[in-house]
């Protein structure tokens, strides 16, 4: 993991960002399936990253004044278009979000579950990521002091800084951490929390680079970006069939090789369903 910092010290960095915060959401339900421990945050309904964005969006001071978070990054699989409306409700602020332009009779369900949510969503004609970016971009120039424009994958220190208190509140100590990765952001948060682990993750479907993977090892899903997990495929509890879903049999099939002996071993960090 390429840092000004080494690792130890990046994670007190990262924490230090968000203080005294502590996770206002339900604490992360743990359950074992084919002796892997599951944190299940689909039972939030929202994702993981609720827990990541709630001190950047509701309690930074340094982004009090910030009415609108806008976000250009989101595809239509995506679960920030559902996590970041939620957080912004939380807190009376709104979620702006740019994405590529759809039929309203096609959208995506997690597309609809973002707009139920409340999500302000701009949609951009021959809308590439580069252009849904792009318009994000100009939307916050119009009105910088009201406006804040969120990276992509919220790649934030604050939200590592909450990943990781979240993840070290958990009464494990994982000798190996899976999860999927798109941006990476949880994975790397995963593996400053618990730096001797070892840490695995499964691409969603494209090339992750070196800064996304960090020292995780890397795993390729052989299914594309937007291509479901077939059901035969799919874990035994609910998961995004085309996200978190995508990592459940490289890791059995990993784990029916390595066979760890205690129970707490291993960790499957499930994002969202």
């Amino acid at each position: 993991m390429s840092s000004l910092f080494p690792e130890d010290d990046l994670a007190t960095h990262y924490l230090d960002q968000i203080g005294d915060w502590q996770d206002p959401y339900p604490t992360p339900l743990i359950e074992i399936h084919h002796g892997i421990h599951i944190v299940r945050d689909d039972v939030l309904n929202a994702g993981t990253k609720v827990r990541g964005a709630d001190y950047l969006i509701g309690h930074d001071p340094r982004y009090a004044h910030i009415r609108e978070w806008v976000y250009g990054s989101c595809p239509a699989t995506g679960y920030a278009q559902i996590s970041l409306p939620t957080v912004c409700a939380r807190y009376q602020k709104q979620a702006v979000l740019f994405m590529a332009q759809r039929r309203l009779d096609a959208l995506h369900p997690y597309q609809q579950r973002g707009i139920d949510a409340g999500a302000d969503v701009r949609w951009v004609p021959s809308g590439m990521l580069s252009v849904t970016q792009a318009r994000a971009r100009e939307y916050v120039a119009e009105s910088p002091t009201t406006r804040m424009l969120l990276p992509m994958g919220l790649d934030h220190p604050t939200v590592s800084g909450s990943f990781i208190r979240v993840a070290r509140n958990i009464p494990l100590a994982p000798r190996y951490v899976w999860s999927v990765g798109s941006s990476g952001t949880l994975n790397r948060a995963l593996q400053l929390a618990w730096p001797d682990a070892e840490v695995h993750v499964v691409s969603t479907g494209h090339q992750m680079t070196e800064h996304e993977i960090g020292r995780a090892q890397f795993h390729r899903s052989p299914y594309a970006w937007k291509q479901a997990v077939p059901v035969q495929e799919r874990p035994p509890f609910p998961s995004a069939v085309e996200y978190d879903a995508k990592a459940w049999m490289p890791m059995l099939n990993w784990y029916r090789t390595i066979r760890p002996v205690n129970s707490g071993d291993v960790l499957f960090w499930n994002v969202g369903a």
